[in-house]
């Protein structure tokens, strides 16, 4: 022992390792800041990729003097409720909640002139200031060396359909993987130093998203694990934040259960491969640590299943009724339904909408894999829809056979309504509430306490099955995905101005999430992807104490300077809300924070 405490310290006070323990830059540096890049800098970027950088604009300035433009102004606010030239735009996320900042002076509110006057300026808002759209793992690798050398801040944007934001930050330069596209099949992929093949699988460019691997898998049979909005870049956050699929974890798993490889652009502007056999820390990070934390990653292969023939069966409850005892028994129903085919392997979705002010409808969708005959499947389905209707439940049972799961998934991009933001959070269901006799009823009633507007969603995502049997797996998600039934995700619309989105990002932390966690309140795991933006425990209730832990002391290591932060991702409690100046919680000083990480490093060891 004595001999390893001598290395320690000897090893600590040797000038070298001191000399990596150097605090971060306190703070990134600002347009306005000597440190920002001149004009011939910012020339000489675009130059080295291919003329691939963009000064960005706000899109909604066309709509605001002094660039208003009516024709213009009407052509973007059409466009701009197509999700899919939102994912290509480096000027939009998703939606414009992330765009804004928290007042009318940090906005650019894309809205019609009699909505909001024209006369009202346009502002930047969390938009980044440059965007390079890079089209190739060397132009990463450019703009990663940039933002190093200048001490810029960095994001990452895929399609921007992050739920927080992550894909903007004021004064930033944005890397947009969107346009690497490429898509190889493999019918027998081998791994970087392995000697045996891994089975069919596909390599995606970071920019392929749900709708085009999904064609791909129609014209070459096979699926993958992915998820149902078609502009969801697959390889971005969804798989490394873990890939929840509605449709196929019950029985392939999450997506990350099924990353066989990642190419990453790591912070020191490094190309490297990450798998089981080399770079095992990034490779565990990566799977479920978060994206845009551990570096940029180009591409990842995955695994690819045979493209499996379903039979789809959906139980639809409508009503005007706003009885709120009638809608928590009928969801009580639906869900004991739900538990009943879980236990006999079929896997489903339960949604519940409000299509108009007086109409609420639930639909329990289901997932008979592998199997060809609809009688066959609605037969099974008989005795829960005869209890139903004995206690004056109606509902209507659509079935269809589909021959292979790709064609069923939806591939064009979404119209979204025009002006309206969404806000999502989520939580976990225990295997140990849903399986109890009053699991599925304790369910209901917290459902009912949920207000559900026009254009607000609840619903919930299979887990279990293939998920559950996963546990040995060693990935870096919140150990209770394996012992979990189902994930729910309520989603809040938000109307276009600045109060509305204040007063929904509030009542989703102090209200919403309340009411959810009420349902099991020492069981407290929600989704990373799709958790409340304000979340203060981020760190136990995304990953846990133990997972956290190793992915600190992985983000300690990999990225020392915090080149990649993003908004509630590992390490980023060490900065502001943006990601733009170093604020230590604890207030220790750097070197006796990396000193506690190099511990951590030598504890796994």
């Amino acid at each position: 022992m004595l001999h390893f405490v001598t290395f320690v310290v000897g090893f600590l006070l040797s000038w070298g390792f001191l000399s990596s323990l150097q605090d971060p830059p306190s703070c990134r540096c600002r347009p306005w800041e000597p440190c920002w890049p001149d004009s011939h800098q910012w020339t000489s970027l675009n130059a080295s990729i291919d003329g691939n950088l963009v000064h960005v604009q706000p899109v909604g300035s066309v709509c605001h003097d002094p660039h208003y433009d009516a024709v213009a102004c009407g052509d973007v606010l059409d466009l701009s409720r197509n999700s899919g030239w939102r994912a290509s735009n480096p000027a939009t996320l998703q939606d414009w909640i992330w765009e804004t900042g928290s007042g009318d002076n940090e906005s650019c509110l894309l809205v019609s002139s009699s909505e909001r006057p024209q006369e009202i300026p346009c502002h930047q808002g969390r938009l980044p200031l440059y965007s390079a759209a890079v089209k190739s793992t060397a132009h990463v690798q450019g703009v990663v060396r940039f933002a190093k050398d200048h001490n810029l801040r960095l994001v990452i944007k895929n399609t921007g359909h992050d739920a927080t934001g992550r894909s903007a930050a004021p004064d930033s330069l944005q890397i947009h993987t969107y346009f690497l596209k490429d898509i190889h099949y493999h019918d027998n992929f081998l791994v970087h130093g392995d000697a045996t093949g891994s089975g069919p699988a596909v390599t995606l460019g970071a920019g392929v998203v749900h709708s085009e691997v999904y064609k791909h898998g129609i014209d070459h049979k096979y699926s993958v694990v992915g998820g149902e909005c078609p502009t969801v870049g697959i390889v971005g956050g969804f798989l490394q934040g873990g890939g929840v699929s509605s449709w196929s974890g019950f029985t392939r798993g999450l997506a990350v259960d099924n990353v066989l490889e990642y190419q990453v652009v790591t912070a020191n502007a490094e190309l490297v491969i990450a798998n089981e056999h080399q770079n095992q820390d990034l490779f565990w990070a990566l799977r479920g640590g978060g994206g845009g934390t551990f570096g940029v990653v180009t591409q990842a292969t995955v695994r690819a299943f045979p493209d499996d023939p379903t039979v789809v069966s959906t139980l639809v409850l409508s009503s005007t009724r706003a009885d709120t005892s009638f809608w928590v028994k009928a969801i009580s129903r639906l869900l004991s339904i739900l538990r009943s085919c879980n236990q006999q392997n079929v896997h489903g979705q339960l949604i519940i909408t409000r299509p108009s002010v007086d109409i609420l409808n639930a639909g329990l969708t289901l997932h008979f894999s592998n199997m060809t005959n609809v009688l066959h499947a609605e037969t099974l389905l008989q005795p829960h829809i005869a209890s139903l209707s004995e206690d004056q439940i109606s509902t209507t049972l659509t079935s269809k056979f589909v021959a292979n799961i790709n064609s069923e998934l939806r591939l064009d991009a979404d119209i979204h309504p025009r002006g309206i933001g969404t806000l999502q959070t989520s939580m976990m269901i225990s295997n140990e509430l849903f399986g109890s006799s009053e699991g599925p009823l304790t369910v209901a009633q917290v459902f009912g306490k949920l207000p559900i507007g026009p254009n607000d969603l609840l619903f919930t995502s299979n887990l279990g099955g293939c998920i559950a049997a996963n546990k040995g797996l060693d990935t870096a998600i919140h150990p209770a995905w394996r012992s979990s039934a189902h994930l729910v995700t309520y989603v809040r619309s938000v109307e276009p101005s600045i109060e509305a989105k204040k007063l929904a990002l509030k009542e989703i932390t102090n209200k919403y999430m309340p009411i959810l966690y009420s349902m099991q309140p020492s069981f407290k795991v929600s989704y990373r992807n799709l958790g409340d933006p304000n979340e203060k425990n981020y760190q136990e209730v995304f990953w846990g104490e133990k997972v956290y832990k190793r992915l600190a002391s992985i983000k300690a290591k990999l990225d020392p300077d915090g080149l990649f932060i993003s908004k509630l991702g590992v390490g980023s409690e060490d900065w502001d809300t943006e990601g733009m100046c170093y604020q230590p919680q604890n207030r220790v000083s750097q070197p006796l924070r990396s000193l506690k990480y190099f511990l951590l490093v030598l504890k796994d060891t």
